[in-house]
């Protein structure tokens, strides 16, 4: 298990963003369109079903993260698992429904990565379940507490 650190917020222009990771040196690792099926368990837990569809096709991955998100929070810190790849959804669903998961919404986005010296930009444009450009950076404390003063006024929503 392992902690997320990371700064989620809303945006009105992804553009600033995109410009900020390619003038830092960050790297382009994927852009894949996403879908994500979140369960919720009443022991403040959710499994996620997240499939990418990437060029060499879709692949599905389960994992499961705390459920406390606070709304309205930028900075989240939660306990999260390691996905797990799979190919039988009929085993995945019985598991989730064994262990007392239920369907709560599913989300459908683009999702584009650059990594770079300990952080993770995951920059997303939501089609479903409403459209929305979010930016999260993730990784160690202080480099992402410290790109994030950096960027935080760049496009954000008021």
């Amino acid at each position: 298990m392992s902690k997320e650190y990371e700064y989620t917020f809303q945006v009105k222009d992804l553009k600033p963003y995109f410009n900020f990771c390619e003038n830092n040196g960050f790297k382009l690792k994927s852009k894949f369109k996403q879908t994500r099926t979140i369960y919720r368990n009443p022991n403040k837990t959710m499994a996620r079903i997240t499939i990418n569809q990437e060029n060499d096709g879709k692949k599905k991955f389960l994992d499961f993260k705390e459920d406390n998100l606070v709304k309205g929070a930028v900075l989240k810190e939660l306990n999260e698992s390691l996905p797990i790849e799979f190919t039988d959804d009929n085993a995945v669903n019985s598991i989730l429904e064994f262990l007392g998961y239920t369907k709560d919404n599913t989300m459908e986005r683009t999702r584009t990565v650059y990594v770079g010296d300990g952080v993770t930009f995951e920059i997303d444009e939501y089609i479903l379940p409403t459209p929305a450009k979010v930016v999260a950076v993730e990784g160690e404390k202080q480099v992402v507490d410290k790109i994030y003063q950096e960027i935080k006024d760049l496009s954000r929503l008021q």
